[in-house]
């Protein structure tokens, strides 16, 4: 079955505004069998242009829209895909992190696969990172996981995959780190898998960099073949809220397909042979590594193996955190201790932020906004139980707070606590279903309620 000229020209602006995707002529084979096999799977059978009518109707966040968004992305992927970046992150971009971080005695790093798929990328970066921190325990590591597609997700947050999967594996990789789990199924080791936190999110839409969805102050972000299916418009917007989401001295990864210096801008290319990574300017940090080209041409390597030797830990004599007296550059001088708070927080300056949230609550311990920016910085700081006591003084406060119940929610299903995570899931949707659908949520972080209990109906589906 086709669809009329009409109806997939009206499926394509649809699709492209909610959801950020391009379907063009080349692609309408493609949008045409997701179209329709999502059809046939909904309540809606009287045709596509009725469950297109039906879906104008809904909101973006809408389970509907992340049901159709399973038909029409395909997250085909694999353990170490792209073996290029995987030595650039391994000899170069994390170690120079790594070292950074140990001069500041702040043993903490963030890393973000958007847009994951089904998982294998943000565990190649789980192994990776084992592999390079001989003393990984010490350290406070977020790896996030996120993709729009709902049934990917289930499959990255399980951890069970076939040979398929590791078809580009060294042998002594899957010897370290993969269990095998019958005929045909393997499973990541549980170690690796409590390292990545998996979480339905949408890149087209403008509800990140966030301190409440966890995806502010990152480190590096992975974002490959992601864009290159994106319209001009959402690739722009994307990149924009993916560039506030780096820290300083930041770096961003994507396909060398997708390498563009005007859609990247102000974010500084940095070539490496076989890859293309981006970097967020910062004073403090050299803009370009030893052994780095500042070139946008990307030039063909062969693709090295993975060696299963890691690079000796770096080890520099610590040095005092940053003093408070004066705010850092760029901060406004006048704005109170918890904006200021906010905005280093944003910058991955929890340590100073924290002192912030303190010096707040001395003033009025009653006040529910420090506690719930304090719950927000705890948990980038790994203090999850010291995390969970904040929102649980902010929600005794203000019972009906949404992000604090959202925040909780998140916590407890980094836990394990699955039931409780979805009491605290299904709460926001409680407090927030009748609210108007663009309205701020009240310590939101810039959430509207529509995008805040949309995500957290996402987290009810995830298996």
């Amino acid at each position: 079955m086709r669809l009329s000229d009409e109806a997939c020209g009206q499926a394509r602006a649809l699709i492209a505004s909610r959801l950020g995707l391009d379907f063009g002529e080349n692609r309408r084979a493609d949008l045409e069998r997701g179209l329709l096999n999502a059809c046939r799977r909904s309540s809606v059978a009287s045709g596509p242009e009725a469950y297109l009518a039906w879906l104008a109707s809904l909101p973006d966040q809408s389970a509907e829209w992340r049901r159709l968004a399973s038909h029409l992305t395909v997250g085909e992927t694999y353990f170490f895909r792209d073996h290029a970046l995987f030595e650039a992150l391994e000899q170069r971009v994390l170690p120079s992190l790594i070292e950074a971080r140990r001069s500041e005695a702040i043993l903490r790093l963030r890393l973000w696969s958007a847009g994951c798929a089904t998982g294998e990328e943000p565990y190649s970066l789980a192994i990776l990172l084992d592999r390079l921190l001989p003393d990984c325990s010490e350290w406070v590591l977020t790896i996030l996981a996120t993709d729009i597609n709902p049934n990917a997700l289930d499959v990255a947050r399980r951890g069970l995959y076939r040979e398929w999967s590791f078809r580009d594996t060294p042998q002594w990789i899957r010897d370290r780190y993969v269990h095998r789990r019958g005929a045909e199924t393997f499973e990541v080791d549980p170690r690796i898998r409590r390292m990545v936190t998996v979480a339905p999110l949408n890149l087209a839409e403008d509800g990140y960099p966030s301190v409440v969805t966890n995806t502010s102050a990152m480190d590096v972000i992975l974002c490959r073949n992601v864009l290159m299916y994106f319209t001009p418009e959402a690739q722009r917007g994307t990149v924009a809220r993916l560039h506030r989401a780096l820290v300083s001295g930041g770096w961003l990864a994507v396909s060398p397909a997708e390498a563009s210096a005007e859609l990247f801008r102000p974010l500084a290319p940095v070539n490496y042979p076989g890859a293309m990574l981006y970097r967020k300017e910062s004073g403090s940090v050299p803009s370009l590594l030893p052994g780095w080209a500042a070139e946008t041409v990307v030039s063909e390597a062969p693709a090295p193996s993975l060696s299963p030797c890691a690079p000796s830990g770096l080890v520099t004599p610590p040095s005092p955190v940053a003093s408070l007296s004066e705010p850092p550059e760029g901060l406004p001088r006048m704005g109170t201790d918890l904006q200021r708070a906010r905005a280093l927080a944003d910058q991955g300056k929890l340590e100073e932020a924290r002192e912030l949230c303190e010096a707040a609550l001395s003033r009025d311990r009653l006040a529910p906004e420090p506690h719930l920016l304090l719950a927000a910085i705890c948990q980038e700081r790994g203090e999850i139980p010291a995390a969970v006591e904040a929102l649980r003084r902010v929600i005794y406060l203000v019972p009906d707070s949404a992000p604090a119940h959202f925040l909780l929610g998140s916590l407890l299903l980094r836990q394990g606590q699955r039931q409780r995570a979805r009491r605290s899931m299904e709460t926001v949707v409680s407090l927030l279903s009748s609210a108007p659908r663009d309205e701020a949520v009240a310590g939101g972080d810039g959430l509207t309620a529509g995008r805040l209990v949309e995500t957290a109906r996402a987290y009810l589906e995830l298996r």
